[in-house]
């Protein structure tokens, strides 16, 4: 991983999960969910915002791997798999459902479905959490070069072969254990 700002990351997981609390708090009942334009329209705009900050931390992730930005919002999420920050199911869940819905509410291509909406959102909710705790998981874990650098040492002996940094003098020899005469294999 290269050096980069994990700061700007967990800042955007912070708005994430801001914006997936608001929207949990309008769509989190069971039930017909929130009446009117005003209501319909702030789930929409969470929507899109929680994809929309979902795609920036994938972009920063890319950078991290020193790779270039990818050209689409489906193309980040299935970065972010290749990468190991999501899992699959995860990542075809955005790109299947989330990038999609989030593209028709920009671009008012059609009148959607308020309950298609409904349904996507809650779901969302969930996922939006999710996608926080894994690339939480994936800044947690240690860079591979502070993996090197904590790896053990093993040496060569001249005549025995390789050691362990646990047992020196026995490396490479590993003894079967001793058998009772009735045992079979």
């Amino acid at each position: 991983m290269v050096d980069f700002d994990r700061a700007a990351v967990h800042r955007k997981l912070a708005l994430l999960l801001g914006y997936a609390d608001e929207l949990h708090a309008l769509v989190g009942r069971s039930g017909p969910g929130p009446a009117g334009n005003v209501a319909r329209r702030a789930v929409e705009r969470l929507v899109q915002l929680v994809v929309e900050v979902s795609v920036d931390v994938n972009d920063l992730l890319a950078a991290s791997a020193s790779l270039p930005p990818p050209a689409t919002a489906r193309d980040s999420f299935q970065l972010a798999a290749r990468l190991g920050v999501l899992t699959a199911g995860l990542s075809s869940r955005f790109v299947a459902s989330y990038v999609g819905l989030r593209n028709r509410i920009v671009h008012d291509y059609e009148r959607l479905d308020d309950r298609l909406v409904l349904r996507a959102a809650r779901r969302l909710v969930a996922d939006a959490r999710a996608f926080a705790a894994a690339v939480g998981s994936y800044l947690s874990r240690p860079a591979p070069s502070e993996v090197r650098e904590r790896a053990p040492r093993y040496r060569v002996a001249p005549s025995r072969g390789v050691s362990s940094p646990k047992s020196p003098g026995r490396a490479g020899r590993m003894r079967a254990p001793a058998r009772r005469p009735n045992q079979t294999r």
